[in-house]
């Protein structure tokens, strides 16, 4: 079973000097008649997220599945728009978020979550839908989970943060992680498997014979109010180099 691969929205890696950027992909996956949407973004992704499905025809209430690659809030923030869909992440994950000591979880959507229809997944290999199966990838939360999924092009893993960008996968050199051992485990577990690989904050990767390459460019515009400017522009691009 082929599986069309959507990516809505590309991560894009780091942190500002205050906060946390927050922006990570969003995928949307078609198999057969049913659609499972991969994460959910941060709040502030939010109407980009309602418009980007509008953009391909759908509403918030066709979405069947919600894989939730972790329950950091940049991956999760926007469980409420989906109270229809069945929910599947890790029990790992479930777990380890209720426990409340990673500041970083969305607290706010636990309480969604624990009304949500929703499947706890506890090894590789589970299906989703046709064509989609879990893979358990922990190391930048204990619970972390990818998927593995049968695209045109070859195999594709789904990663969330356990690769969150292309130097990750290329070197095995993370940051953010709760066991740099694990999560370099997982990425080793991951690249053997993987022809493709949509990370949680950068663009497509692929995989040739050991080389990492970005699939295309990986560009965020960022628009300032009117009379102000930096460095004289008012639209400014941030694009990674290559």
């Amino acid at each position: 079973m082929t599986v069309e691969i959507d990516v809505l929205y590309n991560g894009f890696p780091g942190t500002a000097s205050n906060s946390f950027l927050g922006w990570s992909s969003i995928t949307l996956l078609r198999s057969q008649d049913r659609l499972c949407l991969v994460d959910t973004g941060a709040h502030g992704a939010r109407l980009w997220l309602i418009q980007a499905l509008k953009n391909r025809g759908l509403e918030c209430r066709d979405i069947d599945f919600v894989f939730l690659t972790h329950l950091h809030f940049d991956h999760a923030d926007n469980v409420s728009l989906f109270p229809q869909a069945i929910f599947y992440f890790s029990k790992a994950e479930w777990n380890y978020a209720n426990n409340l000591n990673d500041p970083v979880v969305e607290e706010g959507v636990l309480p969604l979550l624990k009304t949500f229809d929703k499947v706890l997944l506890e090894k590789d290999g589970q299906e989703i839908m046709p064509g989609v199966y879990s893979l358990m990838t922990p190391g930048h939360t204990p619970g972390s989970s990818s998927l593995l999924v049968d695209g045109l092009n070859g195999k594709t893993v789904i990663t969330g943060d356990a690769v969150k960008n292309l130097i990750e996968l290329a070197t095995g050199n993370v940051a953010m992680t709760q066991s740099i051992k694990t999560s370099q485990k997982s990425i080793k577990k991951i690249k053997a498997l993987a022809k493709w690989v949509v990370p949680g904050h950068d663009c497509l990767l692929g995989i040739d014979e050991g080389r990492i390459f970005r699939k295309g460019e990986n560009t965020i515009t960022l628009t300032l109010p009117d009379g102000i400017f930096i460095d004289g522009k008012n639209v400014v691009a941030l694009s990674l180099d290559k």
